[in-house]
């Protein structure tokens, strides 16, 4: 039975997304997948495993295995050995799952150390490793070697996740090819995805401590952008018709932007001031299925207030999982992959 391990070079470079859209793509090409996360950061139920436990495994042709194990907040490098026997067990047999997707630890430990946790899992679990690397403008093909001695011939690729598409080229001939050369595998680089930084309605309206002007029907509903519904010189298809996914901010005693913006593929209107939305803006809102959020503030506050939601951006949505999926098929060299699959 393969076992793919996914690690990280720190949290946050999509080890989730990976993991569940290679175990999805198992899933619904008819195959026993399983997935195991070792360790967690959480006291509750760790919300990774939440999910994949609820959207993927589900199936009869998946299954999960033993829960996390709680990491202590003060692990550090001394710790790994230790960490390293705690992780679980699973029957390496085709009725249990013929491939394992194990959400292993990151190459720094929660204190920001390099450890050898991840190469001490892989080894024990006999696991084949990807390595995501967090795309920035400090990687360094001589650092990211180092790091990745720990997995020896067991690092089946590296993949550079979030590359600006200004940078995709140079990270391509500079730093992948770099890595090649030294004899690293390489898988390439995913760019940077406004999709798979998409926030739910429910999610902005927590953020901005509004209320909802109607109940909606669908509070999880994804936004990938924001527009102003301003003075605009612009008729309302052609600013409002550029983007799907998007939530307009304006005045809420604005209707004939609400209306204009209404008509093409907005996902939610955020109204700010004091006023009240009229009900001909209520019904047609209601009819498309568009939320609206009241914010009792002004526009330009509202839009400063956005801060800091991204950061509340996961990627808990089947959506998102088989958006990834196709970023994987179209921009990795999966041939490896698939071959030990």
């Amino acid at each position: 039975m393969p076992v793919i391990q996914i690690s990280g070079d720190r949290r946050g470079v999509g080890k989730t997304s990976l993991a569940a859209a290679l175990l999805a793509r198992r899933i619904s090409a008819g195959k026993r997948g399983g997935y195991y996360k070792p360790f967690t950061t959480w006291d509750v139920q760790d919300p990774d495993v939440a999910f994949v436990e609820n959207s993927l495994l589900n199936a009869p042709t998946a299954t999960t295995i033993t829960p996390p194990v709680r990491l202590p907040d003060s692990a550090g490098p001394s710790h790994a050995g230790s960490l390293a026997e705690q992780v679980g067990d699973f029957p390496a047999t085709p009725d249990v799952a013929d491939t394992m997707i194990v959400e292993g630890p990151d190459l720094v430990s929660p204190s920001g150390e390099p450890w050898s946790l991840p190469g001490e899992v892989a080894n024990g679990l006999g696991a084949q490793v990807l390595l995501v690397l967090g795309f920035s403008n400090q990687l360094s093909a001589a650092n990211t070697i180092g790091s990745v001695e720990q997995f020896g011939s067991r690092l089946l690729g590296v993949v550079v996740n979030g590359v600006t598409s200004f940078r995709s080229r140079q990270t391509t001939e500079g730093f992948l090819a770099e890595l090649q050369a030294a004899g690293a595998p390489t898988l390439g680089l995913l760019p940077e995805d406004r999709g798979m930084l998409a926030v739910s309605v429910g999610q902005i309206a927590e953020h901005l401590g509004g209320h909802w002007v109607q109940d909606p029907e669908d509070t999880s509903v994804l936004i990938e952008r924001f527009l102003i519904g301003g003075n605009i010189m612009d008729s309302g298809a052609t600013y409002f018709g550029r983007y799907a996914n998007q939530a307009v901010i304006t005045r809420a005693e604005r209707p004939d932007i609400q209306l204009a913006s209404l008509m093409e593929d907005t996902r939610c209107l955020v109204l700010t001031g004091t006023g009240e939305p009229t009900d001909y803006i209520k019904a047609e809102a209601m009819q498309r299925d568009v939320p609206l959020i009241r914010v009792e503030r002004d526009t330009l506050s509202t839009v400063e207030a956005l801060a800091g939601l991204l950061d509340k951006a996961t990627v808990h949505s089947a959506w998102k999982i088989n958006r990834f999926a196709g970023l994987l098929d179209r921009r990795l060299d999966m041939s490896s992959l698939e071959a030990l699959l």
